[in-house]
């Protein structure tokens, strides 16, 4: 991939399995996405399923595929921006194969489905493609009525210490300048590491100097990624949280607290003592929110 310039992006594919009913409803990360962008080509899948193929039904999926590629490409015009488009014919995947090999983005932008009415085909397909092409992928979900989460918060930055969240936070940065941040950090006591707890406790003593090495850990750990986000110019502060439920519940939580605009992640975490967000947590998150998130790769060639 041709490296974007200065850490904007350069060629953003911008896959349209569902679109908004109007150009109100962009969420305002998507807006930033394509602000962003110097070049943008959009694809509209048609999706049809097992039983479209089987009725015979493909032209009324294909004829829908067209249909929102017209409305996508109005919005992006409506909102100062210029995009090539094309409908894709055949699997989510196929389209999105044949349009990377031939665009090669640095970015892709994801409109999905609502993940309560995605189709077969739609569930995991982020995950695949991070897995498969390695780049930062921006999502946003539209429910049937074609609206979508238009909040306008403060970014959440999900912080471990990983090189991905580091990158995440790097390129939320590049992407949403000068923006209100929330750096969080969660963490338990036995984030410390399966070693700490060889053994039986003497005391309560000795738990409650495990679970208090434990919090200033994660303490530690947001600072650092406060400072990572202030170097790249957004106003962060940090947020060392303990887990309540799952990790993910957790942010989910903070997130709609305080409105975020995106849920900011890193697509790898690490294990051991700095493994508070692992790729697990960040599939948790994409498959039970519907708010705009941005998962980054660990760095490469962009």
């Amino acid at each position: 991939m041709t490296p974007a310039t200065n850490g904007v992006i350069e060629r953003l594919l911008f896959v349209a399995d569902f679109a908004v009913s109007e150009v109100d409803d962009l969420p305002v990360a998507a807006r930033a996405v394509f602000d962003a962008a110097d070049r943008i080509h959009v694809v509209t899948p048609s999706l049809p399923g097992r039983l479209a193929w089987l009725a015979d039904d493909v032209d009324r999926h294909r004829h829908r595929a067209e249909d929102r590629l017209d409305a996508v490409l109005a919005h992006i015009d409506a909102i100062g921006g210029h995009a090539t488009g094309a409908p894709g014919r055949g699997s989510v995947a196929a389209v999105i194969a044949d349009a990377v090999a031939s665009f090669e983005p640095d970015h892709i932008l994801v409109g999905l489905r609502s993940f309560e009415h995605a189709t077969w085909q739609e569930h995991g397909l982020i995950e695949r493609l991070e897995a498969r092409y390695e780049l930062p992928v921006t999502t946003y979900a539209v429910n049937p009525a074609g609206h979508s989460l238009t909040a306008d918060g403060s970014l959440l930055l999900a912080y471990d210490g990983s090189e991905p969240a580091r990158c995440a936070i790097e390129r939320a940065a590049a992407l949403f300048p000068g923006r209100d941040a929330l750096v969080v950090s969660v963490g338990t006591a036995t984030a410390l590491g399966s070693e700490a707890w060889a053994g039986a406790l003497d005391s309560m003593a000795d738990f409650v100097q495990i679970d208090r090495a434990a919090a200033d850990g994660v303490g530690a750990i947001a600072d650092e990624g406060v400072r990572v986000a202030r170097a790249g110019g957004l106003c962060a502060e940090p947020l060392a949280v303990a887990s309540a439920g799952t990790v993910s519940e957790t942010l989910l939580r903070e997130a709609d607290r305080v409105d975020a605009v995106s849920i900011v992640m890193g697509s790898r975490g690490l294990t051991g003592l700095r493994s508070v967000l692992l790729g697990s947590v960040s599939r948790a998150v994409l498959q039970k929110s519907n708010r705009p998130t941005l998962t980054v790769p660990a760095a490469h060639d962009r």
